[in-house]
């Protein structure tokens, strides 16, 4: 339940904090998911071929190794990946489409100051 609660907590914040931080979550979640999806089919692999007794001890060295490898990783990877997508630069178009758009809404004005001006006329 408590997992339940830390998920939409997680959730209302990311979008609270804008369209930014959601491709940090999900960038973050393929860093930890593909090394853990890896890891996760080697060690089934391992675990077939070994006989029962050892199983049990190998599984609980295999988990115990994950959990010092990423455990201290995880915060890491969420902050960078958060102030990446934060402070990412606004890209502007570059000078000659602005000034082209600049004309292009001019050239419409005058065509629509032309069109009353000559219903006026009329």
């Amino acid at each position: 339940m408590m997992m339940v609660i830390g998920v939409l907590l997680a959730t209302v914040a990311g979008v609270w904090f804008g369209r930014r931080l959601g491709p940090a979550l999900v960038a973050a979640v393929m860093v930890m998911a593909a090394p853990i999806w890896l890891v996760g089919g080697f060690a089934l692999d391992l675990l077939r071929k070994l006989p029962a007794s050892l199983r049990r001890a190998w599984f609980a060295l295999l988990r115990a190794l994950g959990f010092l490898a990423v455990l201290p990783l995880i915060p890491f990877v969420f902050v960078w990946a958060f102030l990446v997508e934060l402070f990412r630069p606004k890209h502007q178009p570059p000078a000659p489409i602005q000034s082209a758009t600049q004309r292009t809404a001019e050239v419409i004005d005058l065509a629509a100051w032309r069109r009353r001006k000559g219903k006026a006329k009329e």
